[in-house]
């Protein structure tokens, strides 16, 4: 017999500019090394600081925007 299913968090946002995939390896082009090592560098998506996600939108209600025309 199966129990109530539990609580889950929302799902995270994905970050647009990075897609989720935070953290990248850029080649920096000076070749390998002695032992055959490619000389990389480890770069973080500057939007969501290499974690793949943001926090959601903070929605304001329409009771707060004042339109003016």
């Amino acid at each position: 017999m199966t129990g109530p299913t539990p609580a889950t968090p929302a799902n995270p946002r994905i970050c647009p500019n990075c897609d989720g995939f935070a953290t990248v390896a850029i080649s920096s082009g000076l070749g390998r090394d002695a032992r055959g090592h490619l000389h990389t560098l480890t770069v973080d998506c500057r939007t969501c600081s290499g974690t793949g996600t943001v926090r959601p939108r903070v929605r304001t209600a329409a009771v707060d925007v004042e339109v003016t025309s």
